[in-house]
């Protein structure tokens, strides 16, 4: 298993499974990033990565707007792009094309970028009108960006026709409740004709809902002053000092219920897991639990070691996902919430 850029060991559901399986001695795990994440303490291997400003690449916003970041420092040590990596690997596997000259084709991010543009022309999200050298200075080009749209197009469907006829469309869809793949003629069947769709599905109860041994809702969240599991935030003394370990909130008649104060460290029990952490009464809504995610373990023994016990709120959410999107429940859990004494 490859992990690039990303921090399973304290992202994904379950927690406890999810370590459990790194860790196993069968798994051989090669772990890419710029720091040594709890998900990289568990690797065999480490390959140390560059990050943002100390490599050359494009990024797309979300209004399509695609920027060209270039590389401000050379990376410390040992450490490499993410591109430079794996065409590393790509030559080392020797990787060549059926007429048996090399796979690869290019050589840098520039190369890559050409190669991308080229795969998306005639598509919907087509950047063959965008290259290095063209965003190069400009605040952004927005795609579709061809020939005949060099500078991007701000606005999409604005004739009201949609790629939903079945010669435009990519995949015909799934069904929303159980994931499954719509047939082309069942597809076909609706005249999509460039039409937009609006699509809905029956309402499902949550995958977890409270129950006498695990009363209240959990929902799991963000703090503004962190991002994601920390791996840089955690590490920046300024974010690090203005929200330094997790907490769970609850409304105060909840708390009142249970004789807990603010500031007490509380057991917040889920039927997969626990975690331990100080407690903030607020204004959250009656019945609610609230626990930010950003947290994890930062040593091999799953502990936090500031405050020695398990305070990664994943380690309480159900593997359970929606069928289409794939995205764990990590809004919908249940909880009970009882005193350590502590």
């Amino acid at each position: 298993l490859w992990v690039t850029g990303t921090n399973p060991a304290v992202s994904m559901p379950e927690l406890s499974r999810i370590r459990s399986i790194l860790a196993q001695d069968r798994l051989f795990l090669v772990v890419q990033d710029i720091f040594l994440t709890e998900t990289a303490q568990l690797a065999d291997v480490v390959l140390p990565a560059a990050t943002w400003a100390e490599k050359t690449g494009c990024f797309t916003n979300a209004d399509r707007t695609v920027h060209l970041s270039e590389r401000a420092v050379d990376p410390p040590g040992e450490a490499r792009s993410d591109l430079d990596i794996w065409l590393d690997l790509a030559r080392r596997l020797d990787l060549r094309t059926r007429s048996g000259g090399p796979l690869i084709g290019w050589s840098d991010a520039s190369g890559a970028f050409d190669a991308w543009a080229e795969c998306s022309r005639g598509r919907p999200c087509d950047y063959s009108g965008l290259s290095h050298d063209r965003l190069r200075g400009a605040p952004g080009i927005q795609w579709p960006c061809d020939a005949d749209r060099p500078d991007g197009t701000a606005r999409l469907y604005t004739d009201g026709h949609f790629a939903t006829t079945p010669g435009d469309a990519e995949d015909f869809g799934h069904d929303l409740a159980t994931g499954a793949v719509v047939p082309p003629d069942e597809y076909k069947a609706r005249r999509p004709d460039g039409r937009a769709f609006l699509r809905a599905a029956p309402y499902e109860p949550a995958p977890e809902p409270p129950d006498d041994a695990h009363p209240l809702h959990l929902a799991t969240g963000r703090t503004v002053h962190h991002i994601h599991t920390r791996t840089k935030t955690g590490r920046t003394p300024e974010l690090e000092a203005a929200a330094p370990e997790p907490w769970v909130e609850l409304h105060p008649d909840d708390a009142a219920e249970r004789g807990l104060a603010d500031g007490d460290t509380v057991r917040v029990e889920s039927a997969t897991g626990a975690v331990e952490v100080p407690l903030r009464i607020t204004g959250i809504r009656p019945g609610v639990v609230f626990l930010p995610f950003h947290y994890g373990w930062w040593d091999d023994a799953g502990h936090d070691p500031a405050g020695g016990r398990v305070t990664a709120a994943n380690a309480l959410v159900a593997v359970r996902w929606d069928p289409v999107s794939k995205q764990p429940a990590f809004k919908v859990g249940a909880v009970t919430v009882t005193t350590t004494g502590g």
